[in-house]
């Protein structure tokens, strides 16, 4: 009985000893898998250093955050600026900096230059129009000088530089050289807009070069010498920019009458205009263009006149068509004139609105039967007085 009693006992022994080898086991094996993972992800992701101090001083106090803020900054920046030193000491790719060329001339900047530019006098443009203005260049200093670029700029639009059709903001203009004292006449194509007759603003700068030594110093070189001379005995000198007038009259003056104005309904008529020159001066090459809106059209809407005198007239004729949907009314064409101008160029003057009469057709039939009716009773009257004497 007492070896029946004792059996079940060593097996629950020996099943606990059991149990408790397999949970040691698992947890050995747990923690074998933990390190290994741990050991991975620091091998793989390598360690930053958050305190950046020195790894040798571990033995030795702290020191605070304060203080390492306020000591650390200098030597990074002495050790930062060694490491840069060295590196550009060592890197021998890239290439060195370029010198400044030793022939650049010097430039002297100053608003007050010895070369002055100026417009000459009894100089004027019409508004409207483009003409030549004489600017004079004089040399003020007591040096030559060479390479003179004149530069002028426009201010606000009034005046520009070029023809009418085609303006530019600025113009420049080379003289090769200006001797001390001496004065060169250029003259720039200015053109104005149509504006009130005034003095508008241009603006002239001057750029040129002199000799670095005096003209007494070289006076006595010789042609040697003078061959020798190099860029960098040139300095490079600026003035302006300086405010010019340029003075504006007033425009062209022409009077468009119409002459003959009655166009019939549905057909196409002759339109008469007489153009007057009611200027003082005479004008070249005038085009006359006659611009109808509907329901009047023209197949030829130019009409050249000539030159015109000052109070000449003359008149110019265009072929104009009513629509068959015209009624009687009074309405209007715009006639706008061409012409030359002092530069050899082209310009217009101010399109005018000049009325025009629509009119019925059998008005029309009417007034041109009327000269033919006459004649056909002169010729009745002459067969009477031939067959009464008879």
């Amino acid at each position: 009985m007492e070896g029946r009693e004792g059996s079940p006992s060593r097996q629950r022994r020996q099943t606990a000893i059991a149990a408790c080898s397999l949970l040691l086991a698992g947890l050995l094996a747990t923690g074998l898998v933990a390190a290994t993972a741990t050991f991975t992800s620091e091998a793989a992701t390598p360690k930053r250093d958050v305190f950046p101090q020195d790894d040798t001083n571990t033995t030795g106090p702290v020191a605070g955050p304060m203080e390492n803020e306020s000591e650390r900054p200098t030597d990074t920046a002495a050790e930062n600026g060694t490491a840069a030193q060295s590196f550009a000491e060592n890197d021998t790719s890239a290439p060195p900096a370029a010198a400044p060329p030793a022939t650049d001339p010097q430039l002297v900047q100053g608003p007050d230059g010895n070369v002055t530019v100026a417009v000459a006098e009894n100089q004027s443009v019409r508004a409207g129009d483009a003409t030549p203005i004489a600017l004079e260049v004089t040399n003020d200093g007591d040096r030559q000088a060479t390479d003179v670029v004149v530069t002028v700029r426009t201010a606000d639009g009034a005046v520009t530089f070029g023809p009418s059709t085609a303006p530019q903001t600025t113009r420049s203009i080379a003289i090769a050289e200006l001797g001390s004292g001496d004065t060169e006449t250029v003259d720039v194509e200015v053109a104005a807009a149509r504006v009130d007759p005034g003095t508008y603003p241009l603006f002239a700068s001057v750029q040129y070069r002199v000799d670095a030594e005096s003209a007494a110093d070289g006076a006595d070189r010789d042609d040697a010498d003078e061959l020798n001379d190099d860029e960098e005995d040139k300095t490079v000198r600026t003035g302006g920019p300086t405010l010019l007038g340029i003075a504006v009259t007033e425009s062209r003056s022409f009077d468009v009458t119409p002459v003959d104005d009655g166009i019939p309904v549905d057909s196409t008529g002759t339109y008469e205009v007489r153009i007057a020159n009611e200027g003082e001066a005479t004008v070249t090459g005038v085009v006359a263009t006659v611009e109808a809106q509907p329901p009047l059209s023209s197949d030829s809407p130019t009409a050249y006149v000539g030159t015109l005198e000052p109070g000449d007239s003359k008149t110019a004729r265009f072929a104009l068509e009513s629509s068959p949907d015209a009624v009687e009314t009074t309405t209007s064409v715009t006639i706008t004139l061409s012409h030359d101008t002092d530069t050899d160029g082209r310009t217009s003057a101010e399109p005018v609105p000049v009325p025009v009469t629509i009119v019925d057709d059998e008005d029309t039939d009417v007034d041109a039967a009327g000269p033919f009716a006459a004649v056909a009773l002169v010729f009745v009257l002459a067969a009477i007085w031939w067959v009464r004497r008879r």
